[in-house]
């Protein structure tokens, strides 16, 4: 059952499609971005060096590397996939990225992907969530990355604020990326990419995996 009154999506890697790897590990030529992956206005971003990723573990001949999308950590879009945000108006940074298996290189073809925007996406008037407190006192922790936020431990309820406009950004409550239903129609052809809608059903709990433990 849907709690918004826009649809909103999480978006997440589907390895499912032809071309898209289950595995895309390597090392990249550097030891540190030029960048902090969760800060703002990263369009404003000035990029000094080239950056390459060299896979020591991928499940198909590089030639046939053929996603859209691709999110374990880092987030490396194609062409394709810049082209949809274009043509909505959406704002991101696209870093080139160079992707080397042996003596074979794909160039030009994939890039990091920045959001240009990070917004706090909950209505916590109406959204059923629990704050991060510290374990001593009992007093709300801050957000580490965004000044004026607090952390968030789990959502049970995820009502998107109606002040929400944007096709694609990160939520700062989850570090997720979100997409409009716009996003999603645009985007039906590209390859990778799973869209979860925010609804009744949908749930925050990172810290779950570490009950079973």
């Amino acid at each position: 059952m849907s709690v918004n009154d826009k649809n909103y999506y999480v978006m997440g890697y589907d390895s499912g499609n032809e071309g898209c790897p289950v595995s895309m590990a390597g090392f990249f030529n550097c030891e540190r971005f030029e960048w902090d992956p969760y800060g703002s206005n990263p369009e404003r971003l000035e990029i000094n060096h080239d950056y390459s990723l060299s896979l020591t573990s991928l499940d198909m001949e590089i030639e046939k590397l053929d996603f859209d999308f691709h999110q374990v950590g880092a987030t490396y879009v194609s062409k394709r996939f810049l082209e949809v945000c274009d043509v909505l108006g959406a704002k991101y940074k696209a870093v080139p990225l160079e992707l080397k298996s042996g003596k074979k290189t794909r160039r030009g073809e994939f890039f990091i992907f920045l959001p240009g925007e990070s917004l706090a996406a909950m209505d916590k008037d109406r959204s059923i969530y629990e704050v991060s407190r510290d374990i001593e006192t009992g007093h709300v922790i801050c957000s580490p990355l965004y000044p004026g936020s607090v952390s968030i431990d789990r959502i049970d309820l995820f009502v998107v604020s109606e002040t929400i406009k944007s096709d694609i950004f990160r939520c700062q409550e989850t570090l997720e990326l979100f997409c409009s239903e716009r996003f999603l129609l645009a985007a039906n052809k590209l390859k990778g990419i799973s869209f979860s809608k925010i609804d009744s059903t949908y749930k925050y709990d990172p810290w779950s995996e570490f009950d079973d433990i």
